[in-house]
């Protein structure tokens, strides 16, 4: 039942991304609130001691460090100042580059505990498929 829940769960995220790709949809209140509930609950478990740092300027800045990598990710004031797509790929690209890639597609190096891979593995899931790819989390892009 687990399994058929998270595929369910998973082809939700995928038909939004969808849908807001071809509509260009801006971001919602809701979206963003939970972007950045996300993200704080996912920093504040797996961030380096003493690293998670939040601060408001024009934009809500969220910053740690993870194994030494540094994740840094800007959210906007306002819904009206950037397209749900552009941020959901932005917060993808954020992820990636601080060596927190989507769980379900080898992850280079260990997480940490179940409780922290599982948040991962929810904020992965909300972000759904990037518009480069079809495949879940659309894939790491190489360039």
């Amino acid at each position: 039942m687990g399994v058929d829940n998270q595929e369910f769960i998973l082809l939700r995220h995928r038909m939004r991304s969808i849908i807001v790709i071809f509509i260009g949809v801006n971001m919602t209140e809701k979206d963003i609130n939970t972007l950045i509930r996300l993200s704080r609950i996912l920093g504040r478990s797996i961030c380096d001691e003493g690293t998670f740092e939040e601060r408001q300027t024009k934009h809500l800045i969220i910053k740690w460090k993870y194994k030494g990598s540094t994740f840094i990710h800007k959210f906007p004031s306002t819904t009206k100042s950037t397209s749900l797509n552009y941020q959901y790929s932005q917060l993808r690209k954020n992820l990636r580059a601080s060596g927190l890639g989507p769980p379900d597609q080898g992850t280079k190096r260990p997480i940490g505990s179940d409780e922290q891979e599982e948040l991962l593995r929810e904020l992965w899931l909300y972000l759904g498929t990037d518009d480069e790819g079809e495949t879940p989390y659309g894939g790491d892009v190489v360039k």
